[in-house]
Protein backbone atom coordinates (compact mmCIF):
# COMPACT_ATOMS: atom_id res chain seq x y z
CA UNK A 1 0.00 0.00 0.00
CA UNK A 2 1.35 3.43 -0.96
CA UNK A 3 2.65 5.60 1.87
CA UNK A 4 0.93 8.53 0.15
CA UNK A 5 -2.45 6.84 0.63
CA UNK A 6 -1.78 6.31 4.33
CA UNK A 7 -0.68 9.94 4.66
CA UNK A 8 -3.82 11.13 2.87
CA UNK A 9 -5.94 9.06 5.26
CA UNK A 10 -4.36 10.68 8.33
CA UNK A 11 -4.70 14.14 6.77
CA UNK A 12 -8.41 13.49 6.15
CA UNK A 13 -8.88 12.58 9.82
CA UNK A 14 -7.27 15.84 10.94
CA UNK A 15 -9.30 17.97 8.55
CA UNK A 16 -12.51 16.29 9.74
CA UNK A 17 -11.53 17.04 13.32
CA UNK A 18 -10.86 20.69 12.50
CA UNK A 19 -14.33 21.08 10.96
CA UNK A 20 -16.04 19.58 13.99
CA UNK A 21 -13.89 21.73 16.28
CA UNK A 22 -15.20 24.86 14.53
CA UNK A 23 -18.74 24.04 15.66
CA UNK A 24 -17.63 23.62 19.28
CA UNK A 25 -15.55 26.80 19.06
CA UNK A 26 -18.64 28.68 17.80
CA UNK A 27 -20.68 27.45 20.77
CA UNK A 28 -17.94 28.51 23.18
CA UNK A 29 -17.84 32.14 22.02
CA UNK A 30 -21.45 32.45 20.89
CA UNK A 31 -20.43 33.57 17.40
CA UNK A 32 -19.94 31.70 14.17
CA UNK A 33 -16.42 30.42 13.56
CA UNK A 34 -15.24 28.30 10.67
CA UNK A 35 -11.88 26.60 10.37
CA UNK A 36 -10.22 25.86 7.06
CA UNK A 37 -6.71 25.13 5.90
CA UNK A 38 -5.08 28.00 4.05
CA UNK A 39 -2.55 25.51 2.69
CA UNK A 40 -2.78 21.75 2.25
CA UNK A 41 -1.76 19.79 5.32
CA UNK A 42 1.73 18.43 4.68
CA UNK A 43 2.98 15.24 6.26
CA UNK A 44 6.72 14.94 6.76
CA UNK A 45 8.64 11.84 7.79
CA UNK A 46 11.24 13.06 10.19
CA UNK A 47 14.09 11.59 12.20
CA UNK A 48 16.30 13.20 14.79
CA UNK A 49 17.91 15.94 12.74
CA UNK A 50 18.21 19.70 12.78
CA UNK A 51 15.30 20.51 10.46
CA UNK A 52 12.97 23.24 11.74
CA UNK A 53 9.82 21.92 13.40
CA UNK A 54 7.74 25.01 12.69
CA UNK A 55 7.53 27.77 10.11
CA UNK A 56 9.35 31.00 10.88
CA UNK A 57 7.55 33.35 13.26
CA UNK A 58 8.31 36.77 14.67
CA UNK A 59 7.92 38.40 18.09
CA UNK A 60 6.27 36.98 21.18
CA UNK A 61 4.25 33.80 20.76
CA UNK A 62 1.82 31.70 22.75
CA UNK A 63 2.31 27.96 22.31
CA UNK A 64 -0.36 25.57 23.55
CA UNK A 65 0.60 21.91 23.83
CA UNK A 66 -1.36 18.72 24.35
CA UNK A 67 0.31 15.37 24.95
CA UNK A 68 -1.25 12.33 23.24
CA UNK A 69 -1.26 9.16 25.30
CA UNK A 70 -2.54 5.64 24.84
CA UNK A 71 -2.05 3.36 21.84
CA UNK A 72 -0.63 6.24 19.80
CA UNK A 73 1.73 8.76 21.36
CA UNK A 74 2.60 12.24 20.22
CA UNK A 75 2.00 15.90 20.90
CA UNK A 76 0.12 18.80 19.35
CA UNK A 77 1.35 22.40 19.21
CA UNK A 78 -1.00 25.35 18.58
CA UNK A 79 1.16 28.42 17.87
CA UNK A 80 -0.39 31.89 18.05
CA UNK A 81 1.28 35.25 17.59
CA UNK A 82 0.40 38.01 20.05
CA UNK A 83 -1.71 39.70 17.34
CA UNK A 84 -3.61 36.49 16.62
CA UNK A 85 -4.43 35.86 20.26
CA UNK A 86 -5.60 39.48 20.66
CA UNK A 87 -7.87 39.07 17.62
CA UNK A 88 -9.50 36.06 19.29
CA UNK A 89 -10.17 38.10 22.44
CA UNK A 90 -11.55 40.96 20.35
CA UNK A 91 -14.25 38.70 18.89
CA UNK A 92 -15.58 38.16 22.42
CA UNK A 93 -16.18 41.86 22.95
CA UNK A 94 -15.22 41.50 26.61
CA UNK A 95 -12.42 42.79 28.78
CA UNK A 96 -10.62 39.81 30.28
CA UNK A 97 -7.86 39.52 32.83
CA UNK A 98 -4.63 37.87 31.70
CA UNK A 99 -5.55 34.79 33.70
CA UNK A 100 -8.94 34.49 32.00
CA UNK A 101 -7.34 35.05 28.59
CA UNK A 102 -4.94 32.18 29.15
CA UNK A 103 -7.79 29.98 30.39
CA UNK A 104 -9.80 30.78 27.28
CA UNK A 105 -6.90 29.90 24.95
CA UNK A 106 -6.37 26.63 26.83
CA UNK A 107 -10.03 25.80 26.32
CA UNK A 108 -9.74 26.48 22.58
CA UNK A 109 -6.76 24.14 22.38
CA UNK A 110 -8.64 21.55 24.39
CA UNK A 111 -11.62 21.71 22.01
CA UNK A 112 -9.53 21.33 18.86
CA UNK A 113 -7.29 18.61 20.24
CA UNK A 114 -10.20 16.64 21.70
CA UNK A 115 -12.16 16.58 18.45
CA UNK A 116 -9.14 15.52 16.39
CA UNK A 117 -8.23 12.82 18.92
CA UNK A 118 -11.83 11.56 18.91
CA UNK A 119 -11.70 11.20 15.14
CA UNK A 120 -8.39 9.33 15.36
CA UNK A 121 -9.93 6.91 17.85
CA UNK A 122 -13.06 6.38 15.77
CA UNK A 123 -11.29 5.91 12.45
CA UNK A 124 -8.44 3.71 13.70
CA UNK A 125 -10.26 1.82 16.43
CA UNK A 126 -7.68 2.72 19.08
CA UNK A 127 -7.74 4.23 22.55
CA UNK A 128 -5.99 7.59 22.60
CA UNK A 129 -6.58 10.54 24.87
CA UNK A 130 -5.12 13.97 25.37
CA UNK A 131 -3.52 15.11 28.60
CA UNK A 132 -4.32 18.50 30.15
CA UNK A 133 -3.16 21.24 27.73
CA UNK A 134 -0.37 23.60 28.73
CA UNK A 135 0.33 27.20 27.71
CA UNK A 136 3.80 28.67 27.22
CA UNK A 137 5.06 32.14 26.33
CA UNK A 138 7.90 31.73 23.83
CA UNK A 139 9.86 34.22 21.74
CA UNK A 140 9.98 33.35 18.04
CA UNK A 141 13.78 33.06 18.14
CA UNK A 142 13.45 30.24 20.67
CA UNK A 143 10.48 28.42 19.12
CA UNK A 144 12.27 25.60 17.34
CA UNK A 145 14.45 24.78 20.32
CA UNK A 146 11.40 24.90 22.59
CA UNK A 147 9.48 22.45 20.40
CA UNK A 148 12.37 20.01 20.21
CA UNK A 149 12.67 20.09 24.00
CA UNK A 150 9.01 19.13 24.37
CA UNK A 151 9.09 16.00 22.18
CA UNK A 152 10.40 12.64 23.32
CA UNK A 153 12.45 10.40 21.02
CA UNK A 154 9.57 8.00 20.50
CA UNK A 155 7.47 10.82 19.02
CA UNK A 156 10.10 12.07 16.57
CA UNK A 157 9.10 10.23 13.41
CA UNK A 158 6.12 11.94 11.80
CA UNK A 159 4.96 15.53 11.68
CA UNK A 160 1.80 17.11 10.30
CA UNK A 161 2.00 20.84 9.56
CA UNK A 162 -1.26 22.72 9.26
CA UNK A 163 -1.58 26.45 8.64
CA UNK A 164 -5.10 26.61 9.98
CA UNK A 165 -7.33 29.61 9.28
CA UNK A 166 -9.97 30.73 11.76
CA UNK A 167 -12.76 32.72 10.06
CA UNK A 168 -14.82 34.94 12.37
CA UNK A 169 -18.11 36.64 11.50
CA UNK A 170 -16.59 39.84 12.83
CA UNK A 171 -12.96 40.91 12.90
CA UNK A 172 -10.02 39.58 10.96
CA UNK A 173 -9.12 36.00 10.12
CA UNK A 174 -6.17 34.53 11.97
CA UNK A 175 -3.69 31.95 10.71
CA UNK A 176 -2.03 30.06 13.58
CA UNK A 177 0.25 27.10 13.02
CA UNK A 178 -1.15 23.80 14.24
CA UNK A 179 1.43 21.04 14.34
CA UNK A 180 0.89 17.41 15.27
CA UNK A 181 3.69 14.94 15.96
CA UNK A 182 2.87 11.24 15.95
CA UNK A 183 4.77 8.04 16.58
CA UNK A 184 5.05 5.99 13.36
CA UNK A 185 2.65 3.42 14.80
CA UNK A 186 -0.20 5.54 13.50
CA UNK A 187 0.58 4.29 9.96
CA UNK A 188 0.85 0.65 10.94
CA UNK A 189 -2.64 0.34 12.41
CA UNK A 190 -4.76 1.93 9.66
CA UNK A 191 -7.39 -0.68 8.66
CA UNK A 192 -6.68 -2.03 5.15
CA UNK A 193 -10.29 -1.58 4.05
CA UNK A 194 -10.18 2.11 4.86
CA UNK A 195 -7.01 2.58 2.84
CA UNK A 196 -8.58 0.80 -0.14
CA UNK A 197 -11.59 3.08 0.08
CA UNK A 198 -9.49 6.18 -0.66
CA UNK A 199 -7.22 4.74 -3.36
Amino acid sequence: MSNKIAEKFIINILNSGFKRAAKSFSQLIGKKVSITNSQPVILVKHGEDDSPLAEKEEGDLIVLTTQLMGEITGKSFLILSDAESQEIFKTLGLKLSEELKEGFLLEIDNIISATVIADICNELGVEVYGDVPHLFHVHASELDEFMKSKVSERDMASIVFSNTTFHFDVGDDIHPQFIWRFSNKIFDIIPADKLKAIE
